[in-house]
């Protein structure tokens, strides 16, 4: 009798590796595959499968990441210092884009002249109460941004990891009707045409990695998250944000596959390969606890923005009283992304000191078995 972890892993492997451009046969074959890929690994296993890549010997990723980084691999890593702008904000009422404008004088703003721009919001999912989407007033801001910085076209894209309705969530989380109210295209990433690119010295061992066209093709790309807490990599910025612009209906929800492969090392090869311009973090209001989507608001009143991803990721753990060393895939970023100590980060607004405040943490961030639990007890 076959080994059932042989089949699983090769379940897995044949679904990742179907193309995109194939006949109705090879289709029916990639949801056959996709079927089976379920049935064997079920949906616990697949739930806790990146916990167990990802808690290795007891709890922490961290090591086995950093001891395995190669010459090739730390070679990506920006050099030089970086800048993190740390805006006010205390309401969603306020002109945001008169605030960012007014204290980002001499802050190194991207150039985006006559370029195609992709804003990447976080549209995860939608919970009446709950802070899990990027707000309204923030998409509205940063598509005045990449105009006030010379954008020739801006264009909003989010492929959702849970919910597939996507023109309900477009409708219920408000970000639809922003983008009607500027005149600027949606486009839903889950469904878009996909291109193949090659995923040498990644992380997650996947030979390449299936990426939407508008993401593509885009000039420049900004991830514009909201900053929350999460249970399997604890906080949620702008490199995790990058999770959205995989293809659904080739990933499946929520991108199993890349849970599979392990999610710090999937958030790292998304940022080699998507290269984002520019991060914008919603931290005005957040969220604590069992976040990503069941957490509770905690106002903390600031938006925060700079070029270097993991310097922008670094300083807002910081803010929440994390050390981005506590967190594997910002650990990793700082070997093969940026900068992520706070030497090497020039701070543009109040010190971190005087506004960090202490987040409280999922409890399944440290215990992946309660995840497996719930998914028993069918929550």
């Amino acid at each position: 009798m076959d080994n059932p972890d042989d089949q699983k892993k090769d379940n897995i492997d044949d679904l990742h590796e179907q193309p995109h451009d194939e006949p109705q046969k090879s289709r029916r074959h990639f949801l056959q595959m996709a079927a089976a890929t379920t049935a064997a690994v079920g949906t616990a296993e697949l739930l806790t499968a990146c916990g167990e890549k990802q808690t290795k010997n007891g709890g922490d990723l961290t090591r086995e990441l950093t001891d395995k980084v190669t010459a090739a691999q730390r070679a990506k890593r920006k050099s030089g210092r970086s800048a993190v702008a740390i805006i006010p904000v205390d309401s969603y009422d306020e002109d945001i884009f008169a605030l960012i404008k007014a204290q980002t004088r001499g802050f190194d703003l991207p150039d985006l002249k006559g370029q195609t721009v992709v804003i990447k919001p976080n549209m995860v999912e939608f919970r009446q109460g709950k802070p899990v989407t990027t707000n309204p007033a923030m998409l509205k801001t940063a598509i005045r941004l990449a105009q006030d910085w010379g954008a020739a076209k801006v264009i909003v894209a989010e492929g959702p990891g849970h919910m597939r309705d996507t023109e309900y969530l477009l409708d219920a989380t408000g970000l639809g009707a922003v983008c009607k109210e500027m005149d600027v295209p949606f486009v839903d990433l889950n469904l878009d045409d996909i291109e193949e690119f090659d995923n040498k010295d990644g992380f997650t061992g996947l030979k390449h990695f299936y990426l939407p066209k508008t993401i593509a093709t885009a000039d420049a790309v900004i991830s514009l998250p909201k900053l929350k807490t999460h249970h399997w990599v604890g906080v949620t910025c702008t490199m995790k944000n990058l999770f959205g612009v995989v293809p659904g209906r080739k990933y499946g929800w929520p991108k199993n596959l890349l849970h599979i492969s392990g999610i710090p090392h999937s958030i790292i090869d998304l940022q080699h390969l998507v290269k984002p311009r520019f991060g914008i973090v919603d931290a005005i209001v957040t969220m604590e606890g069992d976040g990503p989507i069941n957490g509770v608001a905690k106002h903390l009143g600031y938006v925060v923005l700079g070029a270097d991803l993991a310097a922008v990721d670094a300083t807002c753990v910081r803010m929440m009283k994390i050390s981005p060393h506590d967190l594997p895939y910002i650990r990793l970023a700082g070997q093969v992304v940026g900068n992520i100590e706070s030497d090497q980060i020039d701070l543009h607004g109040p010190a971190l000191a005087t506004i960090a405040c202490a987040y409280e943490m999922p409890r399944s961030f440290t215990d992946k078995s309660l995840l497996k639990q719930a998914d028993h007890e069918g929550s």
